[in-house]
């Protein structure tokens, strides 16, 4: 009896730290200028990321992003030097794809129409209500989880577990860098869709100049590790990956 007690609280356990390691894979950008205000809200919010940035205005924000690349964002739109919608511009000029919420303590209607036309996930209301926010976080995660699957197959057998760091190939794991990992990420989400040197050093090196050799390098690399087709090379644009769904 006791024994079985003890399978039974060890399945729980374990169950309850995967699903748990699933929620808190994230990482988050609060941004609010009010400093007490940002500190509560980022101490409700630690247990559901695995990491969170903080920000007092949209150009400190705007660095964060630039350097950590956050996975969510979470903005005041009322801030100094850059306000909240200034600061979605910027990012949506490169990037369309990262989730972002809005808070205000106004719902005027041209708020409104630029969130939609930013393509941001939520314009939240201040106060925020708990269940509101839970909401729009959840909302956020299945937007990414939807463009990025966390174990895609990439054909001859191997498997891509984005989230590990790994290439699975029936019971053999082989570990990747955190650049191929990168990488392999990066080509993965715009799967069929050649991606140029351009963007992938700028997304995998954040900003830092790297040759291409460096890229070639990498793909190389992962090449040994699985088979030469995993990456197709197109001459003088960039690399693509060619999966299903």
């Amino acid at each position: 009896m006791a024994k079985k007690c003890l399978t039974h609280f060890f399945n729980t356990f374990f169950k309850y730290n995967i699903a748990m390691e699933h929620q808190n894979r994230y990482t988050l950008l609060f941004i609010e200028d009010e400093k007490p205000m940002r500190k509560m809200a980022v101490e409700f919010l630690q247990d559901r990321f695995k990491e969170i940035y903080e920000a007092s205005d949209g150009i400190e924000a705007y660095s964060i992003y630039s350097d950590k690349r956050p996975d969510i964002i979470i903005t005041d739109i009322q801030m100094p030097r850059l306000n909240g919608l200034g600061l979605c511009e910027k990012i949506r000029k490169e990037d369309d794809q990262t989730p972002i919420i809005i808070l205000t303590a106004y719902s005027h209607t041209e708020y409104l129409l630029k969130a939609t036309e930013l393509n941001l996930i939520k314009y939240l209301i201040k106060p925020i209500k708990e269940q509101a926010l839970n909401e729009a976080i959840k909302k956020a995660k299945e937007k990414i989880e939807s463009k990025s699957k966390s174990v895609v197959y990439l054909g001859e057998g191997y498997y891509f577990d984005a989230f590990n760091h790994i290439l699975i190939k029936e019971n053999q794991l082989f570990h990747l860098s955190e650049l191929q990992n990168r990488l392999l990420e990066i080509l993965v989400q715009n799967r069929g869709n050649v991606v140029s040197y351009e963007q992938l050093e700028n997304e995998i090196y954040r900003g830092e100049y790297m040759s291409k050799d460096a890229i070639r390098s990498l793909v190389r690399d992962i090449r040994k590790i699985s088979y030469k087709g995993i990456i197709e090379n197109i001459s003088k644009v960039g690399y693509r990956v060619n999966i299903d769904g």
